[in-house]
């Protein structure tokens, strides 16, 4: 789902860099990550939540992308504590990892690692059942990729319900899909600075940082957050429009990007539309692009 303005702000990102900035990456640029961009983003994110988190205390790590990042958690915690998806949610939880006997699809964690998307791929909604699924695991991993697609009031409403999960979870950001940032991804996590997962992975967080990607950190700087802000919308209403014309139902809440509908009739599903069914939920996943379609 790129936009003009994530292309514009790769654009500032490649120009500011130098021969000095590249043959400093693993000295100055890591600083950099940790005193200018780490706290830029945390206030980024705080402001998209509306104020509902406060991630002063939180430290960041980083990966070649979002899902090396994810890969590694998911990976490390599968043969230890186990790992339990939101049935429906992002398969690519899964697919990375080597353990897949040690990964569940269910809405009961025990003492797993829970992994859902915020919001879910399920449906572009975090559900009352997804909220007490995170509640009850000792630990969270949450792609937060979506995030920026929901409306600023469902943004605030979704992050004040999970408040209480946030200092137990691991913040997964990349916004290759909420800010358009496919071309280079943001792999940056950000996690409690008390978080058991900060003593027991401290040696490979630090080396994985190390390679963190810099054109992206920069390109996300760049971004106009109200720009962005205004793009969704305009993209918002393109879904809407789409879905209207083609007599499909559209609700006003949740992701744009997601639009799921439950299958009241799956022996005369058309043999077309089968690839999209998963639990007798069909999703379609939009890419918005105005003008109107």
């Amino acid at each position: 789902m790129a936009t003009p303005l994530a292309a514009s702000a790769y654009r500032a990102a490649v120009e500011g860099l130098d021969a000095d900035v590249l043959s400093q990456h693993y000295t100055a640029g890591l600083a950099w990550f940790h005193d200018t961009f780490a706290p830029a983003l945390k206030r980024r994110i705080e402001a998209l939540s509306g104020g509902a988190w406060d991630l002063r205390d939180f430290v960041a790590i980083a990966a070649g992308s979002d899902v090396d990042l994810m890969t590694h958690l998911v990976e490390a915690a599968a043969p230890r504590e186990g790992v339990a998806l939101w049935p429906g949610d992002w398969w690519g939880f899964r697919v990375g990892s080597t353990h897949p006997d040690r990964i569940a699809w269910t809405r009961e964690p025990g003492s797993a690692l829970a992994c859902l998307c915020l919001p879910s791929v399920r449906n572009g909604h975090l559900t009352e059942g997804m909220a007490a699924f995170l509640e009850a695991a000792p630990a969270a991993l949450l792609n937060i990729n979506l995030y920026p697609t929901l409306s600023p009031g469902e943004r605030r409403a979704t992050a004040a319900r999970l408040a209480s999960v946030l200092p137990k979870a691991v913040l997964s950001v990349s916004f290759s899909r909420g800010f358009g940032l496919t071309a280079s991804q943001l792999g940056v996590g950000l996690v409690h600075r008390d978080h058991p997962f900060c003593a027991r992975f401290q040696t490979p967080w630090a080396w994985h940082t190390y390679f963190y990607n810099a054109i992206a950190a920069r390109a996300f700087l760049a971004l106009d957050a109200d720009a962005m802000d205004a793009d969704h919308a305009a993209r918002r209403a393109w879904a809407a429009r789409w879905l209207a014309q083609r007599g499909l139902p559209d609700v006003a809440s949740g992701s744009y990007y997601v639009r799921s509908f439950r299958i009241t009739d799956p022996q005369n599903l058309p043999e077309r539309l089968s690839p999209l069914v998963r639990d007798e939920i069909a999703r379609l996943c939009l890419k918005p692009t105005p003008p109107a379609p």
